[in-house]
């Protein structure tokens, strides 16, 4: 049996580092891209079991936003999702139930964040790595 596969999609590269190494340390397979027309390319490939997302990503030809949207339109709309985001708290707020259940987002957290909060909602969403 495969590890659990985690799609991280976030534009800042230390924040994307930071989420593969500790996902990867505790046992789950991982891709990275830091655009989201590239997240769309890698969705078919890799049939991520989760994907890590960062709203706002001002470089990228598609943002997380932009790719969120299309998530809930296509194939892979029952994904869970993980907004990761500096506004991660005022959105937490801000985004009623009815959406994030519409849009499967599992949890929306706020930049700089834990390993441990990170760690937890992804077991939380997903479950253990085969490792575990």
């Amino acid at each position: 049996m495969s590890p659990k596969r985690v799609l991280v999609v976030e534009d800042d590269p230390g924040v994307r580092q930071f989420c593969v190494d500790a996902l990867q340390g505790l046992g789950y397979a991982l891709v990275a891209v830091d655009d989201g027309s590239l997240a769309l390319q890698e969705i078919p490939r890799f049939q991520p079991d989760l994907i890590l997302l960062d709203l706002i990503m001002p470089r990228a030809r598609l943002d997380g936003v932009g790719l969120l949207s299309m998530l809930a339109r296509g194939p892979a709309c029952n994904i869970p999702v993980i907004i990761l985001s500096a506004f991660g708290n005022a959105l937490a707020q801000e985004v009623s139930p009815d959406v994030t259940g519409a849009l499967h987002i599992g949890a929306i957290l706020s930049k700089p964040v834990s390993l441990d909060t990170l760690a937890r909602e992804v077991y939380r969403l997903i479950g253990p790595t085969v490792n575990n």
